[in-house]
């Protein structure tokens, strides 16, 4: 099992999204012709031939209308152009390749430094194209943000870093940083190609994925609050001229709701069950998010099942899964136009109207719970265990502050993790004592009470016997497990345990046949043991490959 969370740390350090950067290269010039698409800038024959775009996927027919209107082939356009960004071998090639089939020209790429453990990542590519819109020549500028592919990026994306401001908000160092040095980038590419300030018909396509995603929000966001200012396209686009996609972005405001009002042009595409949102399996990393973002969130369902025995995976994350979600139709757009609460409303709203409340004010929910239905949420994954401790859970977070109460005739449960101080609330439904369902919109939690609560005073028994295990155990076998290796000391306090990672929660508690342990991890992988009560000062803790023994020594 130490092998797994070892697997699941070395992944999540090389896959995420996020971008800074310590040495620069420069933009990759036309003296590699590889590198950039040569293209004069003498507009388009005109009728009987208008160009309209290379290929099936990129024409003139996808900025034909308003940006604030969303649509499907121009949704799943951005979206190749995004996974185009995070070639295998972190380098261009992929992107280059993708803006050549496109037949865009003046294209430049920008790709940090990215090796080394105290180097720091980032990319972003823009190019444009000239198609015929609508009956006008149109210059089509795109710019591209790519997601987190190192571990700088990885860390940036998890712990968020500090505050800036930005447009009157405040948005995370992380994101704000790598937008920063887009925007510095996007200042170049208008210096070395100025035409582009002078044509008269502009359109502008932002695109990225995770923390590209976030850093595209930002850059769009800028473009669309510079209409009418003294910036160089602030006479050339209106609102409707600005098209922004992003996939699966992370938290970029420091905020739980998204900002809309003025920004209908960006569009989030987020699936509800993306890896590393709150329904995801790696949920419990808590970096992407459906909200905290400008512009609005176009929701959809979608799993794709684990692959592999390591039972982790970043699939719903991935750009091919909002790809196969796009060319399936997945993708819908029905908040144009609303206000940010409005559209906070629609993807969060919670539909208890139908909800049996069976509890009395009589039920207490604090003690051990295993989540034994379909669907999880955070830590609370089917087969996992959650403690209520009065003070902290695990159902959100590895260490939720918590509160369990009435209002207005319902059971009310509101999580705040331990690392962003930031509260998740759910709605109970108390089945009976040992049953209950908790709520987040329309998707249901299922836990059943294992074990009841124990005050600090008292010891956790699990049947009429004088048994606990809550103390301090030495391991004095010649196995281990996790970090119950042999002459290590494990201890157990009522809620918390370093039987197999340093901070496991645990459940120990008697099924009807068998006595039971389970512990889950820090990040939130359960594991499950049968005990053998020797006596009260010895026991063997077993799974499918051995026994550990341990002897209470305190």
């Amino acid at each position: 099992m130490w092998k797994k969370t070892l697997l699941f740390l070395m992944l999540l350090l090389g896959f995420f999204v996020l971008c800074s950067c310590n040495s620069e290269e420069d933009f990759i010039t036309g003296a590699d012709a590889s590198a950039i698409i040569e293209k004069d800038y003498a507009e388009p024959e005109q009728d009987p031939y208008v160009y309209t775009g290379n290929g099936s996927d990129w024409k003139s027919e996808l900025f034909e209308k308003p940006s604030t209107q969303y649509s499907d082939s121009l949704a799943l356009v951005a979206a190749k152009i995004s996974e185009g960004t995070e070639n295998e071998e972190g380098n261009n090639e992929s992107i280059k390749n993708l803006f050549s089939e496109y037949g865009l020209y003046a294209c430049k790429y920008k790709y940090f430094d990215g090796n080394g453990i105290f180097s720091e990542g980032g990319a972003f590519a823009i190019g444009q194209d000239t198609l015929t819109v609508n009956g006008t020549n149109t210059t089509i500028l795109v710019i591209a943000a790519r997601g987190t592919i190192n571990v700088q990026e990885a860390i940036g994306d998890y712990f968020h870093g500090g505050e800036n401001d930005f447009l009157g908000m405040k948005v995370y160092h992380n994101v704000y940083d790598f937008e920063e040095k887009i925007w510095k980038g996007i200042d170049e590419y208008i210096t070395e190609y100025p035409a582009i300030k002078s044509t008269e018909n502009l359109k502008i396509l932002i695109t990225g994925h995770s923390l590209g995603g976030a850093a595209a929000n930002l850059v769009g966001a800028r473009f669309t609050d510079g209409i009418g200012d003294s910036e160089w396209w602030s006479d050339k686009v209106l609102q409707e001229d600005i098209y922004v996609y992003t996939y699966g972005a992370i938290k970029a405001l420091a905020t739980d709701e998204n900002i809309s009002d003025g920004y209908e042009n960006i569009h989030n595409i987020y699936n509800k069950y993306d890896s590393f949102g709150p329904y995801g399996n790696l949920g419990s990393l808590r970096v992407s998010s459906p909200n905290a973002k400008f512009g609005h969130t176009d929701m959809f369902d979608d799993i794709k099942e684990e692959e592999g025995t390591l039972e982790i995976t970043t699939a719903n994350h991935n750009m091919p899964t909002y790809i196969d979600a796009l060319e399936k139709g997945f993708v819908s757009c029905s908040k144009d136009n609303l206000s940010a609460a409005e559209i906070t409303t629609n993807v969060t709203e919670e539909k208890d109207s139908d909800y049996q409340y069976a509890g009395s004010v009589d039920f207490f929910i604090e003690g051990k719970w295993k989540s034994v239905g379909e669907y999880g949420f955070g830590q609370a994954q089917p087969g996992a265990i959650v403690v209520f401790d009065g003070i902290n859970c695990n159902f959100y977070s590895p260490s939720d502050t918590y509160a369990f109460y009435q209002e207005n005739g319902k059971w009310r449960l509101d999580c705040t993790d331990f690392l962003f101080a930031e509260t998740v609330c759910f709605t109970v439904e108390i089945i009976d004592n040992d049953n209950i369902h908790i709520y987040y919109g329309s998707s249901v939690t299922e836990l059943k009470r294992v074990a009841e609560g124990i005050s600090s005073e008292e010891h956790q028994y699990v049947d009429l016997d004088d048994f606990y295990i809550e103390g301090k155990w030495k391991n004095i076998g010649d196995d281990g497990f996790g970090q119950a290796q042999p002459g290590e000391i494990v201890a157990f306090d009522g809620t918390h345990c370093n039987y197999y990672s340093p901070y496991d929660t645990y459940a120990f508690y008697y099924d009807g046949s068998n006595y039971r342990l389970e512990v889950v991890g820090l990040l939130g992988d359960t594991c499950s043991f049968t005990v053998n009560i020797v006596d009260n000062d010895n026991i063997e803790v077993i799974d499918g490959y051995g026994a550990v023994s341990l002897m209470r020594i305190e």
